[in-house]
């Protein structure tokens, strides 16, 4: 660890490396099913999406689906260009004629959350900006979701890990794959809560439950997810695509202007709660990985990830 520490930026691109095929197995061990690359291709020739380059977005009749979809990152894990994407998405959305948003992911991952690779090899350049600059993309991110008028809908088709799942909360339905699972493992990587989990998580599911799934990182099934009000619905993998499609048709057939004031209503008493904690938890997480000791818990958790495999 400290020849690690000594060695500068070589030892942390050597880390980085071996961390990036640790991260393929982690997820690979737990996929129920290969992703096909063919999906991903035939999902971006049928649409017009080719203006965006991690994300696909489907203008369907009276929604729009945004699908995680990286391929500047790998298991639709999110950089800033990932996340400068969504937002365009939704602020077109917010704007057009669209009564909802569908929000899902190509493959059999939802999303790992932040791409922890992009981040620790720009930290060894200048930490504390590039902690800043990924501070302000998350706040950013999260603050749209925050802000959007209209319902989002959430499709879980698989492990949502991290920013991936404390996302969840912000937005008003989550329909999740029965093989789907939700953790939030902050704690192992040297990283405090984000997305506004400090405040919504608590919330849903009680403290001592949010502190297990933030501070052990938990992990939690679809249906212990349903059970603590993380997740709306579950559905069988089979029939996971017909059974969402079946009850966005539902809502998009009620007017506009009725779902709009609805949310309103349930969401806007929450929104300064929201926006508040937003911008402590950026704070929070810009102080640890500027610092020394945020950079060291990062290389440990890099060491511990080539020490496993």
């Amino acid at each position: 660890m400290e020849a690690l520490a000594a060695n500068g930026t070589t030892n942390i691109q050597t880390s980085v490396t071996g961390v990036t095929a640790s991260k393929r197995r982690f997820i690979d061990d737990r996929r129920d099913q290969p992703f096909d690359k063919r999906l991903r291709f035939s999902v971006r020739q049928t649409e017009s999406a080719y203006r965006y380059r991690d994300i696909v977005v489907r203008k369907q009749d009276g929604f729009t689906h945004i699908l995680l979809s990286t391929k500047s990152s790998e298991n639709n894990s999110l950089n800033p260009e990932v996340m400068k994407e969504v937002q365009s998405a939704l602020n077109t959305a917010a704007a057009d004629d669209s009564k909802l948003v569908l929000f899902s992911a190509v493959g059999s991952i939802f999303c790992c959350g932040l791409d922890f690779i992009y981040f620790i090899r720009r930290l060894t350049d200048d930490r504390k900006k590039e902690s800043t600059k990924m501070a302000e993309a998350i706040r950013n991110f999260v603050n749209t979701f925050i802000q959007f008028k209209k319902p989002i809908i959430v499709a879980v088709n698989g492990p949502a890990i991290g920013l991936g799942a404390s996302i969840l909360p912000l937005c008003d339905v989550v329909w999740a794959n029965e093989k789907a699972w939700f953790q939030t493992p902050y704690t192992t990587f040297g990283q405090s809560p984000d997305g506004c989990s400090s405040l919504t998580f608590p919330r849903i599911m009680g403290l001592a439950s949010a502190n297990e799934m933030l501070f052990s990182g938990r992990k939690l099934t679809a249906q212990e997810a349903c059970a603590k009000g993380l997740v709306s619905q579950v559905f069988w993998p089979g029939t996971f695509t017909q059974e969402v499609m079946v009850r966005i048709k539902e809502l998009v057939a009620c007017n506009s202007v009725v779902l709009e004031e609805s949310k309103a209503l349930v969401r806007n008493i929450m929104k300064v709660d929201l926006e508040q904690a937003n911008e402590k938890e950026c704070e929070v997480l810009k102080k640890i990985w500027g610092s020394a000791q945020g950079m060291d818990s990062m290389l440990k958790y890099l060491q511990r990830k080539i020490d496993e495999f």
